[in-house]
């Protein structure tokens, strides 16, 4: 199912209105559940770097989950241009690591004094490979599925990719001064692949664009985190991580912020007291009890949503609907996969109606 057979400024008002969390009948509901249209997906390339610079396999295959789609509520369809959480390092000279699952980059820096100012290197070859990849995606996508803006791992996560975690750690000790002075050369960075993203992505799109955390709104969204934040404490993370927060939200009109795992939790507080911050998407993480949902965690969403935020949800269609009944619905997008057309209109039957006999 394709952008252009749904009803986008009905989604599109329904998202404004979460955000905002002025959803006081019920919570959004992103849903999706099988088409019935089987297109074949084409064949893989056979190396693994391949399958991630191969953007015609890549566009294709998307596609072909796109169409075998079918949306329901406010969800729609979408595709992000992933090359991996490390890619921003990328931008400033970093070398990746390709795997099956995931993609890293190569830790550059043994020493700060010999590293030269953190600047976007737009001639360089990850960027102009994004840039094919963006352009093919808006392009093809264009009426059919609306373009992420990328998985931008900035501030904290750029820096321990570039230095490596353990001497990241060492060094907000023993070298305070550079990594503020690093902190800010790499959020310009962020600022400016932002710009570029949005640029390639919003003139086929109108204007819209989504993430890899399914969400839009008219103008500029993207998911914003931190997960180098697990390995400090309070202190530490107001310190040097904090202000960033609201620097990158506030570059945004929407964004989301993805808190991974329970060693983030402590920073719960600080990380709400953005004031441009929309919302929280809480991920368990392999730190939680056995196979841990966000349902597990009532306590921590009632708390963030008394602090003013909205929560992005996900899970099985049961852990969902517990989170229903005890959240209150202002600020609540919940996204989940049903196995039927039948079964995803009842089920979001029963979302709406415990939500709103709240």
């Amino acid at each position: 199912m394709y952008l252009c057979d749904l009803d986008v400024d009905r989604i599109l008002d329904r998202y404004e209105m979460t955000f905002a969390r002025e959803n006081h009948d019920r919570p959004l509901l992103h849903i999706t559940y099988p088409s019935g249209i089987h297109k074949e997906a084409p064949p893989a390339p056979t190396g693994i770097r391949e399958r991630y610079l191969n953007f015609d396999w890549q566009v294709d295959n998307a596609d072909a989950w796109i169409q075998g789609t079918a949306f329901l509520h406010e969800g729609f369809p979408g595709m992000w241009c992933n090359l991996g959480p490390d890619v921003l390092t990328a931008y400033t000279g970093s070398e990746l690591e390709f795997a099956v699952d995931t993609v890293w980059a190569k830790s550059r820096i043994k020493d700060w004094k010999d590293e030269p100012p953190l600047l976007f290197q737009r001639d360089g070859f990850y960027w102009k490979q994004m840039e094919k990849f963006l352009a093919l995606a808006a392009e093809r996508g264009e009426g059919k599925w609306l373009v992420g803006s990328g998985d931008l791992h900035s501030n904290a996560d750029a820096l321990s990719a570039l230095r490596g975690p353990e001497n990241l750690l060492l060094d907000l000790y023993d070298n305070p001064c550079e990594i503020h002075k690093r902190l800010a050369e790499m959020h310009q960075v962020f600022l400016e692949v932002l710009d570029a993203h949005f640029k390639i992505i919003h003139p086929r799109a109108k204007g819209l664009n989504s993430s890899w955390l399914s969400a839009m709104c008219r103008g500029r969204y993207a998911t914003i985190q931190n997960d180098f934040c697990y390995m400090i404490g309070p202190a530490m993370f107001d310190e040097f991580f904090k202000d960033y927060v609201e620097k990158e939200a506030s570059s945004l009109d929407r964004a989301i912020y993805h808190l991974d795992g329970p060693g983030a939790i402590p920073h719960v507080d600080s990380i709400c007291a953005s004031s441009s911050l929309d919302a929280i998407q809480w991920i368990p993480g392999p730190g939680g009890p056995g196979h841990a949902a966000q349902s597990d965690y009532m306590n921590l969403l009632k708390k963030i949503q008394k602090l003013g935020k909205g929560l992005w949800l996900y899970g099985s269609p049961e852990h969902c609907l517990k989170m229903a009944r005890e959240l209150r619905p202002e600020g609540c997008m919940y996204n989940c996969g049903l196995e039927s057309k039948g079964e995803a209109e009842s089920w979001a039957k029963e979302m709406i109606r415990v939500s709103s006999g709240r």
